[in-house]
């Protein structure tokens, strides 16, 4: 009987830390969150590792995410939509970058902002943008001179 009581204490102990192991990354995570921003659309040529979840920042600090991504068939291009906090108002002539976390880091959105008067509204797009830069083209053309995708 002595057994039984002790296993049963152990199992509940072990639930517990299970149970705060989980409260600690929901709660430390953006899982439970509910925002309540706007969405914007931004069409990339090249979205370059993209995905829902995905970081939009200004500055370093996080102000949105991608809440959606899609191919247009018709122009090839690659449609973002993301959430930006309501709190955040951007400029008309806001441009976005498709970054990285120096070498190895995850990729994110970069907003730069403008200096127009005219704020975005939702779901507008924000038309200035740039894909992110493949790193073996990159070093391809640095230690060649050219692109990998250029025949001779």
């Amino acid at each position: 009987m002595e057994r039984n009581t002790l296993e049963t204490v152990l199992g509940a102990v072990v639930l517990l830390v299970a149970v705060g192991f989980l409260y600690l990354i929901y709660s430390e995570t953006d899982v439970g969150t509910n925002t309540s921003g706007y969405q914007l659309e931004l069409r990339f040529d090249s979205g370059g590792s993209t995905i829902v979840g995905t970081d939009v920042r200004i500055a370093g600090v996080k102000v949105g995410s991608v809440i959606d991504q899609h191919l247009d068939a018709a122009a090839y291009q690659a449609v973002v939509t993301i959430e930006v906090d309501s709190d955040v108002q951007l400029p008309k002539d806001t441009s976005a970058v498709v970054t990285s976390d120096g070498l190895l880091g995850d990729n994110y959105i970069l907003l730069n902002i403008g200096g127009d008067t005219e704020m975005l509204k939702p779901n507008e797009r924000i038309r200035k943008v740039q894909g992110a830069i493949n790193l073996a083209d990159l070093i391809n053309k640095f230690v060649v001179g050219t692109d990998s995708g250029t025949s001779n």
